[in-house]
């Protein structure tokens, strides 16, 4: 006869029922135990008919304790999936679980239940304290669970067994078991973490105290850039909380909390923040949140308010966090008309510092990039880490890389502050930056692997969330395909939904202008002139001199060469020219590629090979695309122009503009070199050496070199030209707007004429004139404008 007794009942128990047996002579206690790791080999061996992994029956052993129930369930979940040799823990393993836990006489379940809830706190006692369980009774059970293979040394070890034992459980008892759990532990003086994770997952506060240690926690766990769990804990304390001054703060932090991966969640919470800022109630931090927001969602009112509320707190906003708070709004909003770059921070120590360079990156909107911004840039990326203030101050800085030509540089921070943002869980963070690095790609030329990435970005946050941010990622997109000629994708793009506030945005301004330029691209320039119009406007409201916020004049003389108006184009582009020259070589290129356009055949190919050159020292490839696509395809003339000779208006073999019968590269040189033998090269755009300077090089003194007498005494042909309209009385301006440069240069020009003359102003200029260059003064007329195109801007 085989008898049997449960393992979970009291070892005293236990004891009393053997007794009654142990006097029989035949009496044997038998005390079974596990599988062993060769047992469970054996039988997946049979269930596979085959033998198994090397490491699959040790793993199922761990797994199932070597209980035979467990087991066979185990195998057969491993049977029913995908057979890749590790444990498939499946429906049949839970089911195993819960027909071993579910016994009517005994609270086996309760009690792996509470161990499994307790983790490290699971001891007998503690057990014995959440149950209501006599600890006796608590510790046969723990024992026997332990030889089950649930538990190993009285604690649930693996994930899926933990899952197992509390699927057991109605929700209801589930809920209830962590609120305990929450409460014990908490008198217990376990962490705040630990304790909110209970509190969490029982949906509920049980009592006042609960608040503060979900508030804690959540705190704890956005320094771990755990924004879920913070998320978690703040909306249940938000539910728990019976006080208004604390339901703020809570929400203040919900607002900063939530921004990182779900920017249209705020909304919930923004209202509050923003009455309380609009009675002067909110904190610092508060204030942050609601900015935060504000920005994202093109709100320029409400930040400036809370601004207002933040600069009257008693605690002063230390200078780096100002500083990334003013670029961020200019990233926005763009400059503010009538004030200083940067206002007076106060007496921090750091104020200067901090002052200093906002106010160098911010140059960036008045012209292009030069050593200042590149500094300015370089010490924002090194020294401001990624935050939600510093998030736009950090992208500003690399949009400002990227216009100095240092493209490669911007990409890399681009890339490291994207893995940033992916390890810290920020998606936001993370869809803001790749839209950054999709228009750097775009730039260089990279134009499918931008509208890759500007999709992919769009997707990885999803359009609700955008806010007015939005234009950045559509603006590459809608550029990209223009490029590519995919006129319906791009279509489109401009059906896709879009906020309002966003084309109050700086933003919002470049996504009008890549508007004009798709309706340019398909043949509607009327179209064009109103989006570019509205760049127009939007650029005076905001800072009429900031000529690098959209190059507008350009992109209005490009509307009005489609429509026919020539005159109206070319006063445009030399508009452009003369803000642009010498600080925004984008702008130059834009211009001097139009007046290519709009000018005689014969002086088309020097202004778009100057224009390619603009833009090549930029590193932008997609418009030295542009600019060769519509150099080759211009009529050509091989008249040459009125002064000089032929050959003189030739560039040398390396950087010249293409002569008759040549065609630019994509690099925007010449497809075939000059033959050998020819003048060493000059600066791009410096003008060939005239007749006389020819013949004054060939008289030099014996043992002199050329190039200095040449420099000392001779008119380069671009002052000559300068200097011929200053004789027949032309004013600084007239000779600026006839050979479409600046008036700078025109008196820089005219400074070296006089001094190689060696006179003092134009009282003699016409007479020395007449004795040195008589060919200069016996023309029949002056020189046409367009013969000065050649003259370095």
């Amino acid at each position: 006869m085989i008898l049997s007794q449960p393992d979970w009942l009291p070892q005293t128990a236990q004891m009393r029922l053997s007794a009654r047996f142990a006097r029989q002579p035949h009496f044997h206690f038998v005390q079974l135990q596990p599988m062993s790791k060769r047992a469970v080999g054996s039988m997946l061996r049979e269930s596979l008919d085959g033998a198994p992994g090397p490491d699959l029956p040790a793993q199922l052993h761990a797994l199932g304790g070597g209980n035979p129930l467990l087991t066979t369930a185990l195998v057969d979940d491993y049977l029913a999936g995908d057979r890749d040799g590790r444990p498939a823990v499946g429906p049949a393993y839970a089911r195993a679980v819960h027909a071993f836990l579910d016994r009517p006489d005994i609270r086996l379940l309760e009690t792996a239940s509470a161990v499994a809830v307790l983790g490290d706190y699971g001891g007998t006692e503690m057990v014995a304290k959440l149950t209501g369980i006599d600890p006796d009774a608590v510790s046969g059970m723990m024992d026997a669970l332990d030889l089950a293979g649930l538990l190993v040394k009285g604690q649930v070890k693996h994930p899926s067994t933990r899952a197992a034992i509390l699927g057991s459980l109605a929700p209801g008892a589930r809920s209830a078991l962590h609120s305990k759990a929450a409460e014990l532990k908490y008198w217990n003086a376990a962490t705040p973490n630990e304790v909110a994770s209970h509190l969490v997952a029982a949906g509920e506060t049980p009592a006042a105290w609960a608040i503060p240690v979900l508030r804690h926690a959540a705190g704890q766990a956005m320094l771990s850039d755990d924004v879920q769990f913070a998320t978690q804990c703040l909306e249940l304390a938000l539910t728990g909380s019976k006080d208004e001054d604390e339901r703020r703060a809570i929400r203040q932090s919900l607002v900063h909390n939530t921004w990182r991966v779900n920017p249209s969640a705020v909304s919930a919470y923004g209202s509050s923040l923003r009455e309380a800022a609009y009675a002067g109630t909110l904190d610092a931090p508060g204030c942050f949140a609601l900015m935060r927001h504000a920005l994202w969602h093109g709100d320029r009112e409400t930040f400036a308010r809370t601004q207002q509320v933040l600069s009257t707190l008693p605690a002063s906003v230390d200078p780096q966090t100002e500083a990334e708070l003013h670029l961020a709004y200019q990233w926005h909003f763009g400059p503010v008309a009538g004030t200083k770059e940067h206002a007076d921070s106060g007496s921090h120590p750091g104020s200067a510092l901090w002052d200093r360079t906002a106010a160098g990156l911010m140059q960036i909107w008045r012209g292009g990039g030069d050593e200042t911004t590149d500094a300015s840039a370089e010490r924002i990326l090194q020294n401001c880490r990624l935050s939600d203030t510093s998030l736009e101050a950090l992208a500003m800085a690399i949009m400002a890389l990227a216009r100095s030509g240092r493209s490669d540089r911007a990409e890399r921070w681009c890339k490291r502050l994207v893995r940033e943002a992916d390890q810290r869980g920020a998606v936001t963070w993370q869809a803001m930056l790749e839209g950054l690095r999709a228009s750097i790609l775009l730039q260089r030329g990279e134009v499918a692997v931008a509208a890759e990435r500007a999709r992919a970005c769009l997707d990885m946050l999803g359009e609700h969330n955008w806010g007015v941010s939005i234009a950045q990622p559509l603006t590459v997109l809608l550029l990209a395909d223009i490029a590519r000629g995919s006129y319906d994708d791009a279509a489109k793009v401009l059906r896709r939904p879009v906020p309002e506030a966003m084309f109050a945005t700086v933003g919002g301004l470049t996504y009008l202008r890549a508007c004009g330029h798709f309706y340019l691209a398909t043949k509607r320039p009327l179209a064009a002139v109103s989006e570019f119009q509205k760049c127009q406007q939007l650029v005076r409201d905001w800072d009429a001199t900031a000529a690098s916020l959209v190059p507008w004049r350009s992109d209005l003389a490009e509307a009005n060469l489609h429509l026919g108006n020539t005159v109206m184009a070319r006063d445009l582009a030399r508009q452009q020219l003369d803000l642009s020259a010498e600080k925004d070589p984008y702008g130059s290129g834009l211009a001097l590629r139009v007046l290519a356009q709009a000018g005689p055949p014969g002086e088309r190919s020097a202004l778009f090979a100057r224009a390619a050159e603009s833009f090549q020292a930029l590193g932008d490839q997609l418009e030295v695309d542009r600019t060769v696509r519509m150099a080759n395809k211009a009529p050509r003339s091989g008249t040459a122009p009125r002064t000089g000779r032929p050959g003189d208006q030739r560039w040398p073999a390396e950087r010249r503009s293409p002569g008759e019968g040549q065609k630019l590269t994509p690099r925007g040189i010449p497809a075939q070199p000059l033959g050998s033998g020819r003048a060493p090269a000059r600066p791009v755009g410096a003008p060939a050496r005239s007749a006389p300077a020819a013949r004054t090089e060939r008289s030099a003194a014996p043992g002199s070199k050329p190039s200095e007498t040449h420099d000392a005494t001779v008119l380069s042909e671009a002052e000559q030209r300068v200097a011929q309209l200053a004789a027949l009385d032309h004013t600084n301006r007239q000779i600026s707007s006839r050979l479409f440069i600046t008036v700078s240069t025109v008196e820089q020009h005219l400074t070296r004429a006089y001094k190689k003359l060696g006179i003092s102003g134009r009282s003699t200029l016409s007479k020395e004139l007449w004795t040195r260059y008589p060919q200069l003064m016996s023309s029949d007329e002056s020189p046409r404008s367009d013969s000065g195109i050649g003259i370095v801007v």
